[in-house]
């Protein structure tokens, strides 16, 4: 009977035990899917794992047990068919949730369910649907070819399906994703908008662009492209990662059919598989605690004591069962194996239960055999067995079981089916001394899929750090969460943990964050080596600000050196503590916060190694080492997550101080060596060079939202199973990068997790001997209007993926092969390697027109090293269009071989900052200077709209202004008076916020102002009220004989303001503009309009004036003349006018000074009363008609005028007109 079915047996036997599925939330030494649990046995799988999560609902359960049934059933004949009778299914082992209920209608069985174990890792998933993928399978692929994925994930919708044709599809999209997960192929297929793997490309044998996709001619396609159907020429994942080999190749090569295994039989039917199905329960833990003399050192054995107590009683979640076994040279149980509860003393009497001091055995005779037996023994007395059950083996790092022990232990722990974890306390480090324990154990840990943890000496004199204490504490509370189901509700999680060195009274200061996918509660603790090393002082302030002395709210516990506050129903956000440190030099106070994981929310990180259980050796580069973590909200991947790995090399160095940590940031990028897809949720990254002699380090990883920048896709639309085939049918994992329809903000969370210990075993070589990673982005772009050529990829490093490399190599070449050989014409000009994660574009000018070229790219370091042959890149540039030469002179130029290029020869150009290639540029500047060409436009048609209107309103303003200038038109008639107009004065129809303005803010007169009609009739107006009918004087006859043919007076109208010492206080009218003699030697030219040297610019400012109703005199505007020579003048003596001139009149006198501007009147002229002398110069007026035609007219007006007697004149103020 083999070993794999007395496994099977046992397990079958048991009773209660645990089911662990794959992911752990903080497990140790774990890697994905071991070669080992699932084998191919005589052309069928034994082992496999199927784990249906609590994410199904129970009310779907008969109904998707039903769905696996047949679709596994399905699934082993298409599987038959694809491989030629080589592999199918035997047996299933299903693992149901705990949350279900079997005893209820919707999941009822046959027969009774045995709680039992299931292995520590599931290869199938039934879970939620994906948001991208639906519920359709996919498998997640974090290694490289030929290498077995993490697992195969479907949605439970998919198993709810009551057809058989449905059945069949989920068979045959369950075995294509097969093939990935078990024998590390990739998909051969392009995808829309992949920068990668695009969906079309040019067949090499045709030079005709066709579909990327397998070039098969069968009905029924195979889930992978056969040899004969292979193009290693097309861009797809799989040519990438696994250099052009096909499918069929690399699978023969697997384990499972190399060297001619499981060769096809003579069966004509595929195997029909069984299913058994176990419900996980909860888990069973044996502490195993070695108590010989060497634990008397240094309070050693009192750390152990404590750090039991602590996770016992605090950490192990209820209805896990927990029993002590302590060994010596023979082995006892100290406590049976019990349930927890918080109800009962049974975590005090556990926790309590290890001897005060230990034995005086040496450390040499201790029997770990011994230990291992009783341990059994005690899982023996309950009812489920042993199987499924973990033993957590403390021992001493120094010495080792004979290789025969070591074997039975072996036997052992794999037919009773128990996972055994190491937990070497305290690991003395001596340089050139001889082997660990660790030696020996290992072989134990690897066989049961266990962990192994290691506590460094820290002793200083007879004591022993507190920080070791802590360590221990860890790494049992590690051990014990490897135990529990993924992210179990009531599982502790390390929220902060912080060590704060003492030698200084001083505050020890710092913070933690509280968020939503925590439990309600947290709990605040603080370690010490001696109580008094804890002062008075603790505070912690919540985010909302509120200070929290909880003085009454601390609990001590001396038996676990702890000091802890419980915040019930903690408040979301950062919190801030400050805590008085006392501690001596040599010791310290240790600072955690803990608490459980919620029920609603679950935060998954798991990590892992690409070899685990294995020693590093430094000097061997063809066997890197790859950390990867993955991060998960729930079933979906958090994507942009700050992932940071820390490797921190346990012991003192020779100063006695500890090792410098290495920080590692883990990326998600895609880059495909070694991230192989972007966005899933796998960040990784290659362990870095280690300086220093060989030794234990331990990795762990924490992990943030990134201040705000982490998503989680939504996972909407695709749950439905009506729209499973109609949404999902095309979307296939995985290109390059998973894009994400819709992705919303994670809420705020933390975690840290430890992974265990890496033992290094070679010291770091003498020279460099690491070459760079492969670039696996290499693409190429071809500019069909330059014809020139660009490439883009991502910067390697110098060691794998650190630093930067050296320089780069490229080729051009004919063919695949050549390419792939890294034969061909050598590209020049590449340009100087940047820091690594980078990408970089090149611009090369080729040839080679109408053929398929190929490239291909590799980086070299400082050393010489040269990285692997990137993926190779194809390109066609088509032939350009001929046109006939330049001809400059009737001879016909021939063309010299100078002109052109060799061929094969690359013009390359800088890279510039951002990778912009010449194409991008063009691309770029052309889009700016359109821009700015509708920029232009845009303003220019602002520009002209906005002229236009200030060209029409300047026209406005210019007719305006002409319109200001009233004409008036003085015949010999009578001036008659309107009888409909106002009797309003001129002053008084300036009104009091009325005053026109100028441009310039001057006011304007009315005469500047006014319209033309309106000053006609206020001259009208004025005449009719103050000047009676024309007379004419005696012997003025004479003076009016030799004039002229007669022309109408025109006048420029307006008012003005008299000084206030020459006006009266009494109301009068305004008589008629004064009227010089006109002689044609007398007569200048009209100064206003007509003058050259005039402008109406030069017009005094208007001076609002006062109402007509006032006693006071008009004050319209002050006219101020500038000196300019004039024909016309006033009298300079006042006794030259008549006596008949109003008294107002008289009393204005003018300087000597005031320039002239009318011609002298002659003494001959006489004067009327009409025509009073104004005390401002007045306008100058156009030459009278003769007087008899005057007369004529004023004795017709005077017989109209008649009969309007009755009529009262219009009133207004002294004006000038």
């Amino acid at each position: 009977m083999t070993l794999l079915k007395m496994r099977r047996i046992v397990t079958m036997r048991g009773g209660a035990v645990l089911m662990v599925l794959m992911m752990t939330l903080l497990g140790a030494r774990q890697s994905q899917g071991h070669p080992e649990d699932l084998r191919l046995v005589d052309n069928g799988y034994e082992g496999l794992v199927v784990a249906i999560s609590d994410y199904v609902p129970l009310d779907h359960c008969n109904r998707v047990i039903h769905g696996l049934k047949s679709v596994l059933i399905e699934f082993s004949g298409v599987l038959w068919a694809a491989t030629a009778g080589r592999a199918s299914l035997r047996e299933v082992m299903v693992a149901l949730p705990r949350t279900w209920r079997t005893d209820a209608l919707t999941c009822s069985f046959l027969t009774p369910l045995t709680a039992s174990a299931a292995p520590t890792e599931a290869h199938i998933r039934v879970t939620a649907a994906h948001p991208v993928f639906g519920s359709r399978p996919w498998a997640q692929q974090s290694q490289g070819c030929g290498r077995q994925g993490d697992y195969i994930q479907m949605g439970g919708d998919l198993l709810r399906a009551t057809t058989n044709d449905t059945y069949i599809h989920a068979a045959r999209l369950l075995v294509a994703e097969w093939v990935k997960f078990r024998w590390g192929v990739f998909e051969e297929r392009g995808y829309p908008d992949d920068p990668l793997y695009p969906p079309t490309f040019r067949d090499p044998k045709t030079n005709v662009p066709r579909p990327n996709t397998c070039n098969t001619h069968k009905i029924t396609p195979l889930p992978f492209c056969t040899t004969a159907a292979h193009t290693p020429e097309a861009p797809t994942k799989h040519n990438a990662q696994c250099s052009g080999r096909p499918a069929w190749d690399i699978i023969l090569q697997s384990q499972d059919f190399i060297d001619g295994r499981n060769s096809p039989p003579n069966a004509t039917a595929p195997l029909r598989p069984t299913l058994r199905f176990m419900q996980e329960s909860s888990a069973r833990i044996v502490l195993v605690v070695e108590d010989t003399a060497v634990m008397n050192l240094q309070r050693r054995w009192e750390f152990v004591r404590k750090a039991v107590r602590r996770v016992v009683v605090y950490d192990v979640p209820d209805g896990d069962y927990v029993a002590l076994v302590v060994f010596n040279s023979v082995a006892h149980t100290a406590a049976p194996l019990s349930k927890m509860d918080s109800l009962s003393d049974v975590r005090q009497r556990v926790g309590s239960s290890l001897p005060r001091n230990p034995s005086p055995v040496p450390e040499s005779n201790k029997c770990v055999l011994c230990a291992l037996q009783e341990a059994l023994r005690t899982l023996e007395t309950d009812p489920a067995g042993a199987a499924g059950a973990t033993v957590i083996l403390v021992t001493t790092g120094k010495g080792a079981a004979h290789q025969r022990e070591m074997e039975e232990m072996t036997r052992l722990a794999t037919t009773r089916g128990v996972r055994v974890d190491t937990v070497l306390y305290p690991l003395t480090e001596r340089r050139g001394g001889g082997g660990t324990a660790t030696d020996g154990l290992q072989s134990l840990v690897a066989s049961t899929r266990g962990s192994s943890f290691t506590v460094m000496d820290e002793g200083v004199g007879n004591d022993s750090k507190v920080s070791m204490m802590v360590a221990l504490m860890d790494a049992l509370l590690a051990a014990v969460r490897r135990s529990e189901p993924p992210a179990a509700p009531g599982a502790p999680v390390i929220i902060h943990s912080t060590a704060y060195p003492g030698g200084i009274a001083s505050m020890s200061v710092g913070s933690f964050t509280l968020d939503d996918s925590l439990g309600p509660d947290a709990r605040f603790s603080i370690y010490y080596y001696d109580l008094n090393h804890v002062g008075n002082t603790v505070q912690l302030t919540a985010p909302s600000g509120e200070t929290i002395a909880p003085v009454n709210m601390q609990e001590e516990d001396g038996d676990a050196n702890v000091i802890f506050v419980n915040i019930p129903d903690a408040e979301r956000g950062q919190w801030h503590y400050r805590v008085e440190n006392r501690a001596d030099s040599h010791q310290g106070l240790h600072i955690q916060v803990t608490a459980k994981e919620s029920i609603t929310r679950k935060i998954g990180l798991r990590l892992w190694t690409n070899a685990p259980n294995r020693a590093i050796n430094l000097t061997d580069p063809s066997s890197p080492i790859i950390i990867y973590a993955e991060v998960k909200d729930g079933e979906v991947p958090v994507i942009n997550a700050k992932v940071t790995a820390k490797l921190q090399r346990l012991g003192t160095n020779t100063s006695g101080n500890n090792y410098d940590s290495v920080l590692i940031d883990l990326f998600d990028n895609g880059f495909g060596d070694p991230d192989i897809t972007g966005r899933d949720g796998v960040y990784s990254r290659y362990l870095p060079s280690l300086h220093g002699e060989p030794g234990h380090y331990q990795l762990s990883v924490h992990v943030d939202h990134n201040s705000g920048l982490a998503r989680a896709p939504i996972n909407d639309a695709f749950t439905r199973h009506s729209r499973m085939y109609a949404d999902k049918e095309k979307q296939t994992c995985c290109g390059s990068i998973i894009k994400y329809e819709h992705a919303k903000p994670v809420a705020p969370f933390q975690r840290s997790v430890v992974y265990g210990v890496l033992d290094v075993v070679s010291p770091p070589p003498t020279s460099d001997i690491v070459p760079p990673t492969r670039i696996l982005d290499l693409r190429s772009f071809v500019n069909l209007t330059t014809r020139e050529v660009s490439l883009r990829w991502t910067a390697p490093g110098d060691d794998y993926d650190w630093d930067r490399a050296h320089y780069y190599e490229a080729v051009l070449a004919s063919s695949w092969p050549e390419a792939k050989a890294f034969d061909g014409e050598r590209i020049s000009g590449m340009p100087v390697p940047v820091l690594v994660g980078t990408e970089q574009a090149v611009a090369i000018q080729v040839d080679r027109y109408d053929q398929m070229v190929y490239v291909a790219i590799r980086a070299v370091d400082e050393a010489g090293n040269r990285g692997g042959v990137s993926n190779i890149a194809s390109l066609w540039v088509p032939q350009p269009p001929t046109t006939p030469p330049l001809v400059t002179s009737p001879r016909t130029l021939e063309p010299t071989s100078d002109l052109a290029e060799p061929q094969g020869r690359g013009v390359t150009q800088p890279v510039r900052v951002a990778g912009i290639n010449l194409e991008d540029m063009a691309v770029i500047v052309g889009s700016v200077g359109g821009f700015l060409i509708i920029v232009a436009v845009l303003a220019t048609f602002c520009y002209c709209h906005v002229a236009r209107r200030r060209r029409h309103q300047h026209k406005k303003d210019s007719e305006k202004t002409e319109a200001n200038r009233s004409v008036v038109i003085k015949t010999n008639s009578t001036l008659m008076v309107d009888q409909d107009e106002s009797h309003d004065s001129v002053d008084s129809a300036v009104k009091d916020g009325e005053v026109a303005v100028a441009k310039d803010g001057r006011p304007l007169s009315p005469i500047q102002s006014w319209g033309v009609s309106k000053l006609l009739q206020e001259h009208e107006r004025r005449v009719s009220m103050t000047s009676g009918p024309l007379v004419e004087a005696s012997g003025s006859l004479a003076q009016y004989q030799n004039l002229q043919d007669p022309f109408p007076d025109v006048t420029l109208t307006g008012t003005h303001s008299y000084p206030s010492s020459q006006t009266p206080s009494t109301t009068h009218s305004d008589p008629p503009a004064y009227q010089p003699p006109y002689t044609t030697d007398a007569y200048a030219p009209y100064p206003y309009p007509y003058h050259p040297g005039y402008s109406h610019e030069e017009l005094p400012p208007y001076t609002p004036g006062l109402s007509s109703q006032s006693s006071q005199a008009s004050t319209v505007y002050t006219h101020e003349i500038v000196s300019q020579p004039s024909e016309l003048s006033y009298p300079a003596d006042a006794a030259n006018y008549p006596a008949d001139i109003p008294s107002f009149v008289g009393e204005i006198s003018y300087s000597q000074s005031q320039p002239p501007m009318y011609a002298p009147c002659p003494e001959e002229a006489v004067i009327t009363s009409q025509a009073p002398v104004r005390s401002k110069v007045p306008p100058p007026v156009a030459p009278k008609p003769p007087l008899a035609a005057r007369a004529a007219a004023t004795a017709a007006a005077a017989a109209a005028a008649a009969t309007t007697a009755s009529v009262e004149p219009k009133r207004r103020n002294v004006t000038q007109v």
